[in-house]
């Protein structure tokens, strides 16, 4: 499954296009964005400023960009880590002439192959007559009237149109012989109207389609000749000039051209709410379901989207079967949310196969926390004297409801009477007990008194607990309108009551107008609640929003702990937002509005004076008083900070108040604007910011408090996003202060310039003064630059640990002491990692008690207290500062530097060990160690012994010519295919039949590097042909996604193997020219003509990864960390140098110009020369390092902790002419040194690496290492010698920062070296121990020392824990044969050893 791990929000259109977008790719990136979630970006109606009225799915919208476009930035992207979130629109499209699906209907009718795709007559049993065309400004006659229609040719569309202004209605072929015998018919007119003839035959839509499509060709012809140009012309010019006639011709087509407000009456075809320009889809036909999608599956196939974000499912006829469908159609691992509103008390159903939800609840949640619920009274008692008592808020809710419904959707209404009567669901002697019209008006109101959005069950009988609450619903309607009663008693019957005993077929229909009757349940809502009643009920406008609800005001945090931890369990993956496109208001408007509830004496006694300061601005007592403290509760929470932005807050401002009024429906409306009322009250609201009048001096002092206080509940909420259950979700601009107010205000252009120039400065900034940078922030709070930071520090955060914040339990924390209330904690925990969340909740009234700022508030004995298992060491990630404490966290502590605290909490114990033992030297029956059942033994053992770490050589590909080196690969990213385990090839079922023992090799306690191949290649080639052929389609779904998500390396790598093979097994600088230069067209042919295999080397990659990931989740849940390894430079034969040849020292041929190694010393006269190219360190410098970070990035996608061979090229390195022989005449040049380290820092957060310090090093080195906390190494066989009491190496010497080795990979073993290397050492080494040592015992008596060393990690070679002599050694330096082949005998590892690895640890606290 995918894990978006957080989301960027955008909004594509003309005015910000894809081309826009790449321009702001670094700056996301740097941001830490991991997904992109687009705005609808398929073909919409021209000009749209949001893309939810589609025109045609099957095209990216032309305005924003092209597919070329969309498929480079997904690439840019994926090079990037980064993902992409779709949002689609499934439930309508716009009712525009750009529809071509659309105007097809309109043109043929019923005949039309796309008449099944819309919800209108032609779909319906009970929609009689003509589609309406709701989009006149007067009655047809009135326009036709006014010459403002008139038939036409449309020369572009090739098609006789009714033309209203701009729209261009198709006609029917039946006009077509109107018009084209109204005049003197030529020869030509007279031979195609006899083609016409057919269409009177055709019935079939395909062939209909064709022979109309065909006939309007040969008229697109005959236009062309001038004289049937000109008979034609002349015919509708006649027919324009006779509105009898053109009212004739508009009368024949199988649509009416209405007035716009008709549809407030009567309709036949379902709409987006009361949106007549959006006409809603039969999703629920499979061919509907199939061609709709079948773009954006194109696009999911090619790994251009990761995720889909369903809009308005609950418009769907039904909801639950539809994301089943999706879901079978893109397979498990795309990640799914849709938009859905939740009301309080209310869940996402959990049979959906989702992810979750677009983030609404959350939004309420966070709100919620924030609102001082004990303020309620107050806020409640004064809007009862401004306004009047008034009804309670539900009944005002359904007031609204029944308003729309009434004034705005009595067609629909009428629509769902006919078809309850069309489906005979009762006995007519029982129907007919009850008066039509009662029964309508309660098939009405039981969409009024519907508490939720709609219910979801698509079968009969209805679920228990659905039955309960249409149950519910009913007996509001009989206990509330008694004269409802035997209605709902009748509808009672049909849905809840019969369906038990009655058959499928009746329940079917039954169904049918149940799913029907609920699609309209929702447009009610939403219109009633979110677009009415959130512009008319101001009792405290901060939870008018969407998701939220006017009847809100606060919960308590156990509350939110609760919904936190049921969102954990259910939803992990659900999205966390705090503002959307669908805002009312923007997310510091509302943590400025929260600020309220926390003053309520001073607020409402400020708006009681600002009552009387303002009175003689108001014209005839306008606005009235619900309008006034609308503005007051407005400018408040909207005024802008900075001073430059105060200009145009005034238009902002009157832009926002006239759709404010207009939803509102009391003073003016859409339909009938009251222009004047308007007029006043816009002029009300702009005197209000009058700096020379005297409300303005009430009001300044207040505002800039509440405004700064408001500051503090921002920042908390933005905290609580990132670190509570859920996908965090920042809209576009958002990271930086968002003071918007409802659409098109939220929609505005965002200055990436500024931002992307704020976050250049910030990170310039050394990382080591973090906690002066924050308090610099904190100072200067109101330029935004803190709320940046604070969302960048987090966006790294979450991308850094993906798995706690995805799977970590979520933990609410107990506070104490005096101001308990006022702080909330939580935390959360996976595996041996806790975060600790802390924010203070209601601090105005804290610093109203204490009369300090935020900053100076003296928490005085408030603590949070830490569960006993919760590790005491801490660092706090955003200050940098680290510590311990006795379980309790001090409040004053915590918020001494800002407002908000996030801890990490590491085992408390940082002393360690692990084993080396690389993956080949496992047992295992095929002739190399692989990942099957022998690696998971050997985590068992290392968990059973109480060892921390796994160490391992690289994983990357290994080859004969290389000596089967893995510090010499042809790749830095790949995986080796001999590692593969067999056995669990056919516990996934990928080997049907095979008998894996043909395939056994002799176990000798060596590589069999050559049969290993020979084996692991057929039995591959066997998984491969059965995965082609058999039904894997979770696998083959996680193959494809794979294959997108690692295409940055992948697609190249699979290219170079196949063209390897094809050139026996050369190096790519001995390709020919076109394949050595990568030319584009020799590629495209390569990759055209080797598809299969291409694939086949992808998908063994894809199994390698697959099983790694297992092995590594498998020792990570037993406290295992794998210590992985990865080279410095790459092998000048490797699919790195050939595909990035600009980054290595190489000419334009490729040939290298700048070779690795090391100066001559005691053990060589000529140094060493390494084969493999420097790298470009300016070249790589200019591009922000970006290949370094890609490559660090994926090995820590791999282990735990890496180890950095060769470390001192990071400081200094030795490069040599390449045309030398020998490394003499080599220079030492300077490294990347400190920028690089700081780069990666900044791109990857935490640097979990190990510094290989060893051999000649240099200060410069030291400090490198030690500037960025990098653990060094110290071996033990490098300790004894001449110079040994004052040795780096011998254990006495060492610091705490490094880990103990007996020996490497590169070592003997210790009882070798004891042997050969060591010999001249046994008295020094006697004389150290303080004891007489033998080959039966000195292995462990070394082991000891290094255990027994301060130095926090002991890493011991397993042949060294073993007693195994030098037959024991991985490898020898300067050999080039009998490398890397040692293995373990199966039974090798005895109890023995397991026992004394588990005192050890214990003995010297390594546990």
């Amino acid at each position: 499954m995918y894990n978006p791990v957080a989301t960027y929000r955008l909004q594509f259109h003309k005015e910000f296009t894809f081309q826009d977008f790449e321009k702001i790719i670094p700056y996301l990136q740097k941001l830490g964005v991991s997904t992109i979630y687009a705005s609808p970006i398929l073909e919409a109606t021209p000009g749209s400023t949001h893309g939810y009225d589609g025109v045609n799915p099957h095209r990216l919208n032309p305005e924003i960009g092209n597919e070329e476009q969309l498929k480079d930035l997904s690439k840019k992207l994926k090079e990037h880590g980064v993902g992409w979130l779709q949002d689609i629109v499934p439930n309508h499209m716009a009712f525009h002439p750009q529809n071509a699906w659309l105007m097809d209907v309109l043109e043929k009718g019923p005949q039309s192959e796309y008449a099944p795709f819309f919800d209108i007559t032609q779909t319906s049993d009970t929609m009689k007559g003509r589609l309406m065309v709701p989009f006149l400004g007067a009655t047809l006659e009135e326009v036709i009237q006014n010459k403002e229609l008139k038939v036409a040719y449309h020369e572009e569309q090739q098609r006789l149109v009714l033309q209203y202004y701009n729209s261009a209605y198709p006609l029917g072929f039946h006009s077509y012989e109107t018009i084209l015998e109204y005049g003197e018919p030529t020869q030509a007119i007279q031979q195609i109207l006899a083609t016409l003839e057919q269409l009177h035959q055709t019935e079939e839509a395909t062939s209909y389609t064709a022979a109309f499509t065909d006939f309007q060709q040969q008229l697109a012809g005959l236009m062309k000749n001038e004289v049937v140009k000109s008979s034609i012309e002349k015919s509708l010019a006649e027919i324009n000039s006779n509105p009898e006639k053109l009212k004739k011709i508009a009368d024949e087509q199988t649509y009416r051209l209405c007035y716009w407000q008709e549809t407030d009456r009567q309709i036949n075809y379902r709409r987006f709410f009361t949106v007549n320009g959006l006409i809603c889809l039969n999703m629920q036909e499979p061919e509907v379901f199939d061609t709709y999608h079948r773009y954006i599956q194109a696009l999911r196939e090619e790994g251009i989207f990761q995720g889909l974000r369903i809009d308005h499912i609950d418009g769907l006829y039904d909801p639950s079967g539809y994301l089943e469908q999706l879901r079978q159609s893109t397979g498990e691992e795309t990640y799914l949310i849709v938009e859905k509103i939740l009301e309080p008390g209310e869940d996402i159903p959990t049979n959906w196969p989702i992810q979750g939800n677009t983030g609404y609840d959350f939004l309420s949640l966070v709100n919620n926390l924030f609102t001082q619920k004990s303020s309620e009274e107050a806020f409640t008692q004064f809007y009862h004297q401004l306004v009047g008592e008034g009804a309670e808020v539900q009944e005002q809710i359904h007031e609204k409801k029944a308003y729309i419904l009434q004034e705005h959707m009595g067609g629909e209404l009428e629509n769902l009477y006919q078809l309850f009567q069309d489906l005979d669901l009762l006995e007519e002697n029982y129907l007919n007990s009850v008066e039509p019209n009662v029964l309508k008006q309660t098939i009405g109101e039981f969409l009024i008194q519907c508490p939720i959005y709609r219910f979801y069950d698509n079968k009969f009988p209805l679920s228990e607990s659905e039955t309960a609450e249409v149950k519910e619903v009913l007996n509001r309607i009989q206990n509330g309108k008694p004269d409802l009663a035997p209605a709902a008693d009748m509808l009672e019957e049909i849905l809840l009551k019969k369906p038990l005993k009655a058959d499928a077929e009746y329940n079917q229909r039954v169904q049918k107008f149940y799913q029907r009757w609920l699609q309209f349940s929702g447009p009610l809502m939403a219109k009633g609640v979110e677009d009415t009643l959130m512009y008319t009920y101001h009792r405290f406008v901060g939870h008018n929003e969407v998701g939220d609800s006017p009847e809100a005001f606060g919960h308590t945090p156990e509350e939110f702990h609760e919904r936190m931890l049921d969102r954990q369990k259910n939803w992990p993956l659900s999205i966390n937002a705090t503002s959307t496109h669908d805002t009312k208001r923007g997310e510091d408007v509302r943590a400025r509005l929260n600020v309220l509830t926390d003053l309520p004496e001073e607020w409402l006694k400020k708006v009681q004076e600002w009552q009387q300061l303002t009175a003689e601005l108001k014209q005839e007592n306008q606005p009235d008083s619900n309008d006034e403290y609308f503005i007051y509760q407005t400018i408040i929470g909207a005024y802008p900070i900075l001073s430059e932005e105060e200009e145009n807050f005034g238009p902002r401002l009157e832009e926002y108040l006239q759709k404010a009024l207009r939803e509102a429906k009391i003073n003016s409306n859409w339909t009938t604007p009251n222009e004047k009322y308007e007029q006043v009250t816009k002029a009300f609201a702009v005197k209000l910011l009058d700096k020379s009048t005297p409300f303005w001096q009430s009001f300044e002092p207040f505002y800039k408090k509440v405004a700064d206080l408001g500051i503090a509940n921002s920042l908390a909420k933005v905290l609580l996003k990132f670190t509570c259950p859920g996908i965090p979700d920042t809209y576009q601009g958002t990271e930086l202060w968002d003071l918007s107010l409802v659409d098109p205000d939220n929609r505005r252009p965002v200055d990436y310039e500024q931002r992307n120039r704020y976050l250049e400065e910030l990170d310039a900034y050394d990382l080591n003064k973090q906690e002066a940078l924050w308090s610099d922030l904190w100072q200067n709070r109101h330029d935004a630059r803190l709320k940046l930071w604070l969302t960048r520090n987090l966006l790294l955060e979450r991308r850094n640990n993906a798995d706690l914040f995805a799977k970590g339990k979520y933990i609410p924390l107990a506070v104490e002491g005096t101001y308990k209330d006022n702080v909330f904690a939580f935390a959360r925990q996976h595996l041996r990692t806790w975060y600790v969340v802390a924010v203070p909740l209601h601090v105005a009234a804290i610093c109203q008690e204490q009369g300090v700022e935020v900053a100076a508030i003296d928490w005085k004995d408030t603590k949070i207290i830490l569960p006993k298992a919760a590790p005491a060491d801490w660092q706090n990630m955003l200050l940098r500062t680290s510590g311990k404490y006795a379980h309790e966290l001090s409040a004053q502590d915590l918020f001494s530097v800002l407002p908000l605290a996030l801890l990490k909490l590491q085992a408390v114990n940082e002393r360690g060990a692990g084993i080396l033992l690389h993956i080949t030297s496992l047992p295992s029956p095929f002739g190399i160690g692989d990942l099957g059942p022998e690696a998971r033994h050997f985590a068992n053992f290392l968990h059973r012994s109480k060892q921390k770490y796994w160490q391992l050589l690289p994983l990357n590909p290994i080859e004969q010519g290389q000596g089967y080196s893995p510090y010499s690969s042809i790749s830095s990213r790949a995986g080796n295919p001999l590692l593969i385990s067999p056995e669990l090839l056919a516990k996934e079922g990928l080997l049907p039949g095979v008998d894996l023992h043909q395939y056994y090799l002799p176990q000798t306690g060596s590589v069999d590097f050559q049969e290993a191949q020979r084996v692991k290649d057929e039995i591959l080639d066997q998984a491969w042909q059965n995965f082609k052929a058999g039904e894997f389609t979770t696998l083959q779904q996680q193959f494809l996604d794979y294959c997108l998500t690692e295409a940055a390396w992948l697609d190249d790598f699979a290219l170079y193997m196949v063209l390897k093979s094809q050139n026996g097994g050369s190096a790519w600088f001995q390709w020919p020219e076109e394949f050595k230069q990568r030319e584009l067209k020799a590629l495209a042919d390569l990759t055209e003509q080797h598809q299969e295999t291409l694939d086949k080397i992808k998908w063994v990659q894809f199994i390698f990864a697959k099983q790694w990931k297992r092995l590594r989740t498998y020792c990570n849940n037993r406290g295992i960390q794998l210590f992985g390894d990865m080279p410095f430079y790459i092998s000048y034969d490797s699919v790195d140098v050939w595909s990035n040849p600009d980054i290595f020292a190489l000419d334009e041929e490729g040939n290298m110009t700048g070779v690795a190694g090391v100066p001559p010393d005691a053990f060589s006269d000529d140094g060493q020369l390494w084969g493999m190219p420097v790298f470009k360190w300016d070249e790589l410098k200019k591009r922000n390092y970006d290949w370094w970070v890609g490559r660090l990035r994926k090995n820590m996608e791999l282990y735990d902790i890496v180890r950095l061979d060769h470390f001192r090229a990071f400081a200094d390195y030795w490069e040599v002419p390449a045309c030398d022989t020998t490394a003499r005449n080599g220079e030492w040049k300077t490294g990347p040194g400190t920028d690089f380290f700081t780069c990666m820092e900044k791109e990857l957060g935490s640097l979990p690496f190990v510094a290989e310090d060893l051999g000649e090093i240099n200060d410069l080195v030291l400090k490198l290492r030690d500037d960025f906390n990098l653990p060094g190494m110290k071996i033990l066989q490098f300790a004894f010698g001449d110079e040994m009491p004052q040795n780096d190496y011998i254990p006495h010497n060492y610091g705490r920062n490094f880990i103990a080795y007996t020996g490497t990979h590169d070592n003997n073993t210790v009882l070798g070296w004891y042997r050969q290397e060591g010999h001249k050492y046994h008295d020094q080494m006697e004389h150290y121990v303080g004891r007489n040592l033998t080959e039966d015992d000195m292995y462990w008596v070394m082991s000891r020392l290094a255990y027994a060393s301060v130095a926090k990690t002991a890493i011991l070679p397993l042949q060294d824990v073993l007693g195994i002599d030098e037959q024991g050694r991985m490898n020898t330096p300067g050999q080039g044969e009998g490398n890397w082949g040692w293995r373990l005998l199966p039974g090798q590892i005895t109890p023995e050893a397991e026992n004394i690895l588990k005192e050890w640890t214990s003995l010297y606290n390594r546990g």
